[in-house]
This record gives C-alpha cells, sequence and structure tokens, in this order.
C-alpha cells in the first residue's frame, strides 16, 4: 500500500481562501513550452549545453556566494587557498582538505581557517546525459530536469536553511568554463569515522547508549526542523553526519534531498535515493522488485525516520560491517514480504541481542521495533516525537549544553583528544545558528522578532523575451519564521511558472525587499499602513528556451 503523506504545513496555508487556483490550460501552456525547449535542447551541441547550463548555474548562484556575515574567498585559487589530503575521488565529484587564508587581514596576523572543498563534476554528468539521446526523449527531459532540481536542492540547503544541526557552506563557486561546482564546507569530524575509531579501540564493543542517544537527539532536531518544511533528506547514514570539537551533530549531504509542497509531488516521491542498507522497505522494494511504474510505492518524512533507527543499530552493532553479524543487508524488505516485526526478525540473532543490551538499554529492541523500524509507516514517529521519547528523555541530559559536554569530553577527546587533524574548536555557525540571513543591525534592537512574527505576500512576474509567463502573476503570502517562502517558490516551480534556477536569485531579492519594509515600518513607528509596497526589476538566469529573462517582484505586508 502506498504511504500516505501528511504534509506539515499545507501550502494553503500560506495562500490567501479567496486566491484562484491556476487553470490547467494555463499549466499546460507553460508545460507545452518546456517541452518545446527540451526539444532544442537536442538540437543543440553539446558544447552549447554545457554553456548554457553553466552560465544558468553561475548568475543563479551568485546570491550565495558567501555569507555577508562570514566571508570567504569566492575563488578557488592556491593565492586563496592551501589544498591538502584527497578524501574522496570519484567521477563525478571529489573531496579534499583545506586551509583558506584570510580574506581580510589588514595588518594582524590571522592563522588559515581549516575547511573541505567538494567538487561536483556537473560538465562531466551533462555529458554522460547527452551521451544517452538515443534513449527515450523523454527520459533525457526527466534527467535534465531531475539534476537540476538536485543541484539547486543542495545549494539552498546549505545556504538558506539556517540550523545549528544542519551543516553549512561556507562559500559557494561556479567555474564556468568547466561547469564545476565547489562548495566550501566546515572540516568537522564524520561520524562514520569516529564510529570505526571507537570500534577498535574499544575491541569491538558496542558504542555506550548515552553517546548513541545524545547523538541521535541533535539529528532529531535537525529532521524535525527539515520535516517542518516538508523536506526530506533521503539519505541519512553516518557518511553524511558530523560532528563538531565542541559536540555539535550536522546533517549534511542534501543532494538527495525532497520538498513535498503538495500531494501530487507527494504522489511521484518513490524514487529510492540513498544508501540501500538504510532504506526503509518502501524504498528497497522500489529498488529491488518494481516491475511496472503502477508497482511503486511512495515514501515520506518517515523514511528518515527509519534511517534514524538503523544508524542506532549500526552503532550499538556496526551493522552491517560485522562479519558475524546476521542481520541481512536487506532485512527492511525481508520484513515487509514476511510480515514479520524487527522484534522477530532478531529474535534469533542472539549476538545483536546482547549488544544491544551491553550498550546499556535492556529495553532497545522493543523500543526500536515500536517506533523507528516500525513497518508501518504511519506508525513510526515524527522527529519531534522522538525528542519527548523514553529514549532521550532517559539518557539525555536537560540541556543541550549538556550533551554537547558529555560528547566532547566522552566521545570526541576520547578518540582524538590530540587533534590530529588540526580542527578548530570553534568557528561561526559551528555551535550555534549565528548567521541567519538578516541584517546585522536588526540584531540591535527588537527588529528581528518583528521580522519573524510578522507575515508578507508578494506578487511575481516573470518575463521570457518580455512576455509574461502564463500563471506567474500570483500572489503568494509567507513568513520569516519558516522556510514557506521556499515552498512557494518550489510550489511555483511545480506549477511551471518558474524554472528551478530562478530559485535562489527570486528568494534573496524577496528578502532583500522584506528587509527594506521593515525599516520603512520601524521608521513609521510599526504603522504598517504607512509602509508602501517595495519592488525591483532584476534579470533571471537564461533557460534552454531563453536567453533573456527578467522578474518583477512586489512585496507588501500581509494583514
Amino acid at each position: 500500500m502506498a504511504t500516505k503523506l501528511h504534509l506539515s504545513r499545507k501550502i494553503s496555508d500560506f495562500l490567501p481562501p479567496q486566491q484562484p487556483k491556476t487553470p490547467v490550460k494555463k499549466i499546460l501552456e507553460n508545460q507545452s513550452t518546456i517541452s518545446e525547449s527540451l526539444e532544442g535542447i537536442e538540437q543543440m551541441k553539446r558544447n552549447e549545453i554545457r554553456a548554457k547550463f553553466a552560465k544558468a548555474m553561475k548568475e543563479s548562484f551568485q546570491y550565495v556566494r558567501s555569507d555577508i556575515r562570514d566571508e570567504w574567498h569566492t575563488e578557488i585559487t592556491q593565492r586563496k587557498y592551501a589544498t591538502g589530503d584527497l578524501l574522496f575521488e570519484g567521477r563525478y565529484s571529489s573531496l579534499v582538505t583545506a586551509r583558506s587564508y584570510p580574506a581580510f587581514n589588514g595588518f594582524t596576523y590571522v592563522e588559515p581557517r581549516p575547511c573541505v572543498i567538494k567538487t561536483k563534476r556537473i560538465g562531466a554528468i551533462l555529458d554522460d546525459i547527452l551521451c544517452d539521446l538515443c534513449d527515450m526523449r523523454e527520459t533525457f527531459q526527466q534527467r535534465i530536469s531531475r539534476l537540476i532540481r538536485r543541484i539547486v536542492m543542495e545549494v539552498y540547503i546549505l545556504n538558506r536553511v539556517r540550523h545549528s544541526n544542519v551543516m553549512h557552506a561556507h562559500a559557494t563557486v561556479v567555474t564556468e568554463h568547466s561547469c564545476c561546482l565547489q562548495l566550501v564546507l566546515p572540516r568537522l569530524y564524520q561520524l562514520e569515522q569516529l564510529i570505526d575509531k571507537y570500534r577498535r579501540d574499544k575491541g569491538g564493543k558496542p558504542m555506550n547508549i548515552r553517546i548513541i542517544a545524545m547523538i541521535v537527539r541533535q539529528l532529531c532536531r535537525a529532521l524535525s526542523y527539515l520535516h517542518d518544511a516538508n523536506i526530506i533528506h533521503n539519505d541519512i547514514q553516518p557518511e553524511n553526519i558530523y560532528l563538531t570539537r565542541g559536540g555539535t551533530v550536522k546533517l549534511s549531504n542534501f543532494i538527495n534531498s525532497r520538498m513535498i509542497v503538495n500531494e501530487r509531488l507527494a504522489t511521484r516521491c518513490r524514487t529510492p535515493d540513498g544508501a540501500s542498507d538504510y532504506m526503509c522497505a518502501e524504498k528497497q522494494y522500489n529498488l529491488k522488485r518494481v516491475t511496472t511504474v503502477t508497482d511503486y510505492k511512495n515514501y515520506s518524512t518517515s523514511a528518515d525516520i527509519w534511517s534514524l533507527g538503523v544508524l542506532i543499530l549500526h552503532m550499538v552493532s556496526y551493522y552491517p560491517n560485522e562479519k558475524w553479524h546476521r542481520l541481512p543487508r536487506m532485512f527492511a524488505l525481508q520484513m515487509e514480504e514476511r510480515r514479520m516485526p524487527f522484534r522477530w526478525m532478531i529474535n534469533d540473532m542472539m549476538q545483536l541481542c546482547v549488544r544491544m543490551t551491553q550498550s546499556g538499554d535492556g529495553h532497545l529492541k522493543q523500543y526500536l521495533n515500536d517506533t523507528m523500524l516500525n513497518l508501518d509507516p504511519s506508525a513510526r514517529p515524527t522527529a519531534k516525537q522522538i525528542l519527548e521519547s523514553h529514549l532521550i528523555k532517559k539518557w539525555c541530559n536537560k540541556s543541550l549544553d549538556q550533551d554537547k559536554n558529555h560528547l566532547v569530553k566522552c566521545f570526541i577527546y576520547e578518540l582524538d583528544w590530540q587533534n590530529h587533524s588540526k580542527l578548530d574548536a570553534d568557528g561561526y555557525n559551528y555551535n550555534s545558528c549565528e548567521a541567519k540571513d538578516i541584517p546585522a543591525d536588526f540584531y540591535w534592537d527588537d527588529t528581528w522578532r518583528k521580522l519573524e512574527k510578522q507575515s508578507f505576500a508578494y506578487r511575481l512576474c516573470v518575463y521570457d523575451h518580455d512576455n509574461l509567463r502564463v500563471g506567474s502573476d500570483v500572489e503568494r503570502c509567507f513568513t520569516h519564521a519558516d522556510n514557506s517562502l521556499f515552498q512557494t517558490l518550489m510550489l511555483a516551480v511545480d506549477d511551471a511558472h518558474l524554472e528551478m534556477f530562478d530559485v535562489i536569485p527570486i528568494d534573496q531579492n524577496i528578502r532583500s525587499l522584506c528587509f527594506s519594509l521593515m525599516r520603512a515600518a520601524k521608521h513609521h513607528r510599526y504603522n504598517l499602513s504607512k509602509c508602501e509596497a517595495e519592488e525591483v526589476l532584476f534579470d533571471l538566469p537564461p533557460s534552454f528556451h531563453c536567453d533573456v529573462r527578467s522578474a518583477k517582484i512586489v512585496v507588501y505586508f500581509k494583514d
């Protein structure tokens, strides 16, 4: 049975009740235009396609090149970044350690700051897609669209979704001639490496339940924030989780993330992304058993919760790498096909049961069976519910800072007291969210509080060669207290009112107009009736079917 999606906040919450829906005919007109443009793509030369793609990507991401309150170099050169060890090398990406020379040091010597540079060879991905032009045209269109969506999702979350337990990017750099995207990220501990070292140092003993619970607590804070915005991470595994020297857990790698803003997108959420060992039964079924499109099972945010349960198994038993371990790598699918609950699945696996008890909690098996590793997606708890669960309340401290101190003392320092990698003990946005996308002067008084309480509305007109795109001139509402602006933009993309590369430029311009409105409101002592709407006209990135594009945005207070 397909998983029913429970949207944490419906997009209709941000639209006025009287707002008419875009007629299906108009949506089809836009989709027809996009379809015609994709026909043109197939006639273009590869170099042209790469050039157009790289130009659109560069113009889109120029708005998030660096944090204005923590500036890093936005050119990856030897004079600005000293590269070190190669951590990973693949066909489409690589990861190297680096140290960034200070952007502004004046007459004072400042130590270079450690970081990692993640390079994504988008050009190589495009080349492979273009080599498959002999395939069905629809497949080609879908792959191009999916590639753009994945790139924008990761860049947006790393730069705009601000939370202390979500990884942030120091800088985002696009190299146009090679069609590469480079992300400058904090250099932190990878959880997978810490778990491996713990296993070696402790002779294969399971991790202590207190350490496990404290890590899970911070992960649930990140997931709760993402799930409230209807974002599925889609790849929870130890390789995508990091820790600072201060004990803060960071969730990273959002290339597979999806935002589900309506039921139509929910029905299309079925691609089995992520590591197969950490997939829920719905995703493993789609990966291994599906033969026709109608057989696919949908999944939702509960898929992340299942992966969290498998992560706990990994920290207890080092699944799936324990050589004497008997839990199958595709155990979720086996449980589904045999209709067997988790506690029955492992009933005869004495080593795993003993390890769960040795970790410090004799009720862990039953807890996982009833909650995270429940076959019924609707029966799995939300991330918020896990934060209030027995596991967290029993084994975590009341204060999150106390948890972090415990992780530093009993986990990080035990494994790397000497700090062999010379990681920064603290840094901007490392252990708290210090760089929200709000002007610094808003923090001098209570302007930032008023900003988050205020509701805004905007009207957006998108022009392709001075021709208004059908359906784009629609009023949409949002607040700064959540990610509702991103949701409205993603809904517009789904309705073909926007291109995916338009999201970040439009997002930035809307935010800037909101800040201007707040300054005007402050000048008028928050008599909002005296505040006139703010508007801006600016260029949009080129698309495959149109090189000259622009947008007009009008933003105003919503009563």
